[in-house]
């Protein structure tokens, strides 16, 4: 996905923190480091929102690739609500930290006998 302009992105940091009357401006330079504080919020609050809150092609549309490593984070993805959310974001942050991923579900040792197999036992039972 093409960086957006800057119309694009005050609308998806929007999304974020849609509850609050706050510049998505100043969100954005929260997270990049341009600015020391946003009100009562920590980095991390912020960082969690936007993990939980936006796609990740919208996530990867917004940010640079040094600010995306940041933000997918051992400690952010920990503090996400979601099992499915951590899963997803633990990946894509080995990948942007170039760590090896684990083998792919696959893989025969994982494999576990199904409860219900395509075939009912009638077939077999002749």
């Amino acid at each position: 996905m093409n960086k957006i302009d800057k119309n694009e992105a005050h609308m998806i940091l929007k999304k974020i923190m849609w509850d609050y009357d706050i510049d998505p401006g100043e969100i954005y330079d929260f997270i990049s480091g341009e600015r020391d504080n946003l009100y009562h919020f920590t980095k991390e609050m912020i960082l969690i929102r936007i993990l939980e809150r936006l796609p990740w092609y919208e996530i990867l549309a917004l940010f640079p690739f040094h600010i995306l490593k940041k933000i997918v984070s051992k400690n952010t993805i920990e503090n996400l609500r979601s099992k499915s959310l951590r899963e997803k974001y633990e990946y894509a942050r080995r990948i942007l930290h170039k760590e090896t991923l684990p083998p792919s579900r696959w893989y025969p040792k994982d494999n576990k006998r199904h409860e219900y197999p395509l075939l009912s036992n009638r077939w077999y039972s002749s």
